[in-house]
Protein backbone atom coordinates (compact mmCIF):
# COMPACT_ATOMS: atom_id res chain seq x y z
CA UNK A 1 0.00 0.00 0.00
CA UNK A 2 0.76 3.47 -0.50
CA UNK A 3 1.46 5.70 2.71
CA UNK A 4 -1.36 7.97 2.06
CA UNK A 5 -3.74 4.67 1.21
CA UNK A 6 -2.40 3.42 4.75
CA UNK A 7 -2.79 6.02 6.46
CA UNK A 8 -6.78 6.76 4.95
CA UNK A 9 -7.40 3.56 5.38
CA UNK A 10 -6.04 2.92 9.65
CA UNK A 11 -8.83 2.65 11.99
CA UNK A 12 -9.19 0.89 15.73
CA UNK A 13 -9.61 -2.54 15.85
CA UNK A 14 -11.31 -4.11 18.78
CA UNK A 15 -12.01 -7.62 18.01
CA UNK A 16 -9.25 -10.14 16.75
CA UNK A 17 -9.62 -13.80 15.54
CA UNK A 18 -7.59 -15.50 18.15
CA UNK A 19 -4.51 -17.00 17.09
CA UNK A 20 -1.21 -17.15 17.95
CA UNK A 21 0.97 -14.27 18.58
CA UNK A 22 2.10 -12.47 15.56
CA UNK A 23 5.96 -13.74 16.15
CA UNK A 24 9.00 -11.89 17.22
CA UNK A 25 9.98 -10.78 14.64
CA UNK A 26 6.82 -8.74 13.65
CA UNK A 27 7.17 -7.46 16.58
CA UNK A 28 10.85 -6.09 16.45
CA UNK A 29 9.87 -5.20 12.67
CA UNK A 30 6.97 -2.77 14.01
CA UNK A 31 8.85 -1.54 16.95
CA UNK A 32 12.37 -0.63 14.88
CA UNK A 33 9.17 1.03 12.61
CA UNK A 34 8.38 3.02 15.72
CA UNK A 35 11.76 3.63 16.76
CA UNK A 36 12.33 5.94 13.73
CA UNK A 37 9.64 8.24 15.22
CA UNK A 38 11.00 12.08 15.96
CA UNK A 39 11.91 12.78 19.20
CA UNK A 40 13.49 16.22 20.82
CA UNK A 41 17.23 16.13 21.27
CA UNK A 42 16.88 12.29 19.96
CA UNK A 43 15.82 11.46 23.25
CA UNK A 44 13.75 8.06 22.19
CA UNK A 45 12.10 8.18 25.53
CA UNK A 46 10.66 4.69 24.80
CA UNK A 47 10.95 1.23 25.74
CA UNK A 48 8.33 -1.61 24.91
CA UNK A 49 7.36 -4.59 26.72
CA UNK A 50 5.68 -7.17 24.51
CA UNK A 51 3.54 -9.67 26.34
CA UNK A 52 1.12 -12.56 24.45
CA UNK A 53 -0.05 -15.97 25.46
CA UNK A 54 -0.84 -16.84 29.74
CA UNK A 55 0.80 -13.72 30.69
CA UNK A 56 -1.55 -11.55 28.64
CA UNK A 57 -4.47 -13.67 29.88
CA UNK A 58 -3.08 -12.91 33.41
CA UNK A 59 -3.05 -9.45 32.57
CA UNK A 60 -6.53 -8.93 31.06
CA UNK A 61 -7.82 -10.66 33.98
CA UNK A 62 -6.14 -8.51 36.31
CA UNK A 63 -7.90 -5.96 34.23
CA UNK A 64 -11.32 -6.89 34.87
CA UNK A 65 -11.03 -7.42 38.55
CA UNK A 66 -9.99 -3.73 38.99
CA UNK A 67 -13.02 -2.92 36.21
CA UNK A 68 -15.25 -4.54 38.74
CA UNK A 69 -13.57 -2.10 41.77
CA UNK A 70 -14.50 0.47 40.32
CA UNK A 71 -18.18 -0.44 39.34
CA UNK A 72 -18.63 -1.64 42.80
CA UNK A 73 -17.38 1.81 44.03
CA UNK A 74 -19.56 3.79 41.16
CA UNK A 75 -16.58 5.82 40.00
CA UNK A 76 -15.57 6.16 36.01
CA UNK A 77 -13.63 4.24 34.72
CA UNK A 78 -13.34 5.48 30.73
CA UNK A 79 -13.13 3.06 28.00
CA UNK A 80 -11.56 -0.01 30.20
CA UNK A 81 -13.82 -2.05 29.13
CA UNK A 82 -13.98 -1.65 25.34
CA UNK A 83 -10.15 -2.45 25.89
CA UNK A 84 -9.83 -5.01 27.85
CA UNK A 85 -12.14 -7.06 25.62
CA UNK A 86 -10.09 -5.90 23.03
CA UNK A 87 -6.95 -6.86 24.83
CA UNK A 88 -8.99 -10.36 25.58
CA UNK A 89 -8.85 -11.29 21.38
CA UNK A 90 -5.62 -9.31 19.99
CA UNK A 91 -2.91 -12.10 19.96
CA UNK A 92 0.72 -9.66 21.23
CA UNK A 93 -0.20 -6.52 23.43
CA UNK A 94 2.50 -3.89 23.69
CA UNK A 95 3.45 -1.95 26.73
CA UNK A 96 4.93 1.49 25.91
CA UNK A 97 6.86 2.85 28.56
CA UNK A 98 9.25 5.88 29.26
CA UNK A 99 12.29 4.83 30.73
CA UNK A 100 13.00 8.54 32.01
CA UNK A 101 10.05 9.62 33.54
CA UNK A 102 11.99 8.84 37.16
CA UNK A 103 14.87 12.05 36.27
CA UNK A 104 14.35 15.32 38.36
CA UNK A 105 13.94 17.54 35.51
CA UNK A 106 11.08 15.40 33.84
CA UNK A 107 7.81 17.03 34.90
CA UNK A 108 9.34 20.82 34.46
CA UNK A 109 11.16 19.73 30.68
CA UNK A 110 10.40 16.90 29.46
CA UNK A 111 7.44 15.60 30.27
CA UNK A 112 5.26 17.11 27.03
CA UNK A 113 7.93 16.62 24.88
CA UNK A 114 8.30 13.23 26.01
CA UNK A 115 4.45 12.41 25.54
CA UNK A 116 4.82 13.75 21.85
CA UNK A 117 7.74 11.58 20.90
CA UNK A 118 5.90 8.58 22.32
CA UNK A 119 2.77 9.93 20.62
CA UNK A 120 4.52 9.45 17.16
CA UNK A 121 6.46 6.44 18.20
CA UNK A 122 3.40 4.60 18.64
CA UNK A 123 1.84 6.44 15.48
CA UNK A 124 4.50 4.41 13.33
CA UNK A 125 3.92 0.95 15.09
CA UNK A 126 -0.01 1.56 13.92
CA UNK A 127 0.88 2.79 10.47
CA UNK A 128 3.23 -0.28 10.44
CA UNK A 129 0.92 -2.48 11.27
CA UNK A 130 -1.51 -1.84 8.77
CA UNK A 131 0.61 -1.64 6.17
CA UNK A 132 1.02 -5.58 6.18
CA UNK A 133 -2.54 -6.63 7.43
CA UNK A 134 -2.93 -6.41 10.91
CA UNK A 135 -5.31 -4.26 13.07
CA UNK A 136 -4.06 -2.29 16.25
CA UNK A 137 -5.77 -0.44 19.29
CA UNK A 138 -3.83 2.15 20.91
CA UNK A 139 -4.86 2.36 24.48
CA UNK A 140 -4.65 5.09 26.77
CA UNK A 141 -6.56 3.31 29.59
CA UNK A 142 -3.78 1.77 31.41
CA UNK A 143 -4.21 5.27 33.50
CA UNK A 144 -7.22 3.65 35.04
CA UNK A 145 -5.12 0.83 36.26
CA UNK A 146 -1.56 1.96 36.58
CA UNK A 147 -0.21 1.06 39.45
CA UNK A 148 -1.59 -2.16 39.07
CA UNK A 149 0.56 -2.26 35.70
CA UNK A 150 3.45 -1.83 36.65
CA UNK A 151 3.37 -4.23 39.69
CA UNK A 152 2.27 -6.67 37.17
CA UNK A 153 5.36 -5.87 34.66
CA UNK A 154 7.72 -5.45 37.64
CA UNK A 155 8.76 -1.78 36.56
CA UNK A 156 8.76 1.51 38.32
CA UNK A 157 8.16 3.45 35.02
CA UNK A 158 4.25 4.42 34.44
CA UNK A 159 3.03 2.82 30.85
CA UNK A 160 2.48 5.31 28.83
CA UNK A 161 -0.25 3.20 26.42
CA UNK A 162 -0.56 0.11 25.00
CA UNK A 163 -0.81 -1.72 21.77
CA UNK A 164 -3.47 -4.56 20.93
CA UNK A 165 -2.61 -6.03 17.89
CA UNK A 166 -3.64 -8.93 15.32
CA UNK A 167 -5.58 -10.42 12.89
CA UNK A 168 -8.53 -8.33 12.92
CA UNK A 169 -11.69 -9.87 12.86
CA UNK A 170 -13.99 -7.06 11.87
CA UNK A 171 -14.40 -4.76 9.27
CA UNK A 172 -14.44 -1.29 10.54
CA UNK A 173 -14.78 1.76 8.99
CA UNK A 174 -12.80 4.82 9.55
CA UNK A 175 -14.62 7.03 12.01
CA UNK A 176 -15.77 10.43 11.37
CA UNK A 177 -12.95 13.28 11.01
CA UNK A 178 -13.33 17.26 11.40
CA UNK A 179 -13.32 19.54 8.29
CA UNK A 180 -10.25 20.85 7.25
CA UNK A 181 -11.80 24.16 7.95
CA UNK A 182 -12.22 23.43 11.65
CA UNK A 183 -8.82 22.43 12.14
CA UNK A 184 -6.70 24.73 9.73
CA UNK A 185 -7.21 27.91 10.59
CA UNK A 186 -6.19 30.22 7.57
CA UNK A 187 -5.01 33.84 8.70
Amino acid sequence: MELTEVINSRTSVRKYKETQSVGVNIIQELVSLGMRAPSPKNRQPWQVIHVTAVEKEHFVNLGFQVLEQYKERKEHFGSLEISLKAMQTASDILFVVNPYDHLPDYTRVWEKSDLQAIGAFVEHILLGAKAIGLGTLWMNDVYFMQSESKAFLNILHDVQAIIAIGIPDETMYPRPRKSIDEVLIKR
